[in-house]
Order: structure tokens, then sequence, then C-alpha cells
């Protein structure tokens, strides 16, 4: 079988074979990405192996929703029903220890100003602060109680 390339000949170079075209589109730089790099310190919100709270069904349940909220892009995400897309809590209604770093890092500074939150269903939400099209991810809440609702 043949690979898909042209052969072009010329007086001035001997045969060269140019590749076809790339088929590569530009990223869809609208669509969320998600950091974890500032999870809060506080152990019952974040993923280290000693949360008891946070268990394999809620891990597994956090990466198919943020497989969802990546696909589309933060536009049409964010005119989803709360509980399928991404709800704003001013942040004075989150009871929330932001991660240290992410504050020095000048990160929070570019953030927008409330909280994001998106639910795990009933297995518990995710609490962050979005930065254009990055998510940061700054708290795992499996028992509800980050804010009142």
């Amino acid at each position: 079988m043949n690979s898909p390339t042209r052969n072009f000949k010329s007086n001035n170079f001997k045969s060269h074979t140019f590749p076809k075209q790339s088929q590569f589109k530009n990223p869809h730089s609208s669509r969320l990405a998600f950091n974890f790099s500032f999870l809060t310190a506080s152990t019952q919100y974040n993923l280290k192996k000693s949360n008891k709270n946070v268990d394999k069904k809620i891990r597994l349940k956090l990466l198919e929703k943020i497989s969802i909220l990546s696909q589309e892009d933060k536009v049409l995400v964010l005119g989803y029903p709360k509980d399928q897309g991404l709800e704003s809590i001013p942040e004075g209604q989150v009871n929330l220890r932001i991660n240290k770093e992410f504050k020095e890092s000048g990160r929070y500074d570019e953030c927008e100003d409330d909280y994001w939150v998106f639910r795990l269903s009933k297995k518990g939400r995710v609490i962050g602060k979005i930065s254009n099209n990055i998510f940061y991810i700054l708290a795992i809440d499996p028992k509800f109680d980050l804010y009142k609702h």
C-alpha cells in the first residue's frame, strides 16, 4: 500500500517526499481545563489517601464529571442547569481554607471573584476558582458542609 505522500522532481534537487498536510486542528482554548495543584491542606476536603470521606466511588465520579465538563466550550457549560454544570457561589458564603501557595502564586488574584461549584451527584461537590479556562479545584466536599445550600 502506498503512503499518502507526493513525489516532486526538479532540476535543483533530487526526488523529495513531502508529507500530506497535517490533519490537526487548533486546540479549543475555550474549554475548561482542570488543575489539582492547589487542593486545600484540610484533610477532609482533599484527595489524600488518609481522607476516608473521599472513597473510590467519589474519585471515579470526579473523573467522570471532569471528562464531561471538559468536552464542551466553557460558555455552554456555564449555561447548563446547576445540577449538571457549574454554579457560582459568593466567596463569603463558603467556609474554605484556601491553599496558601494558591494565594502567594498570584493565581488567586487572576481568578473571578466567586467560587464555582460542580456536583458529583449525591456523592459530593467540588469547589474551585476559575481563571480564563482553568478551573482550579480547591476542595472536594463529600459531606456538603463547606457552605449552606
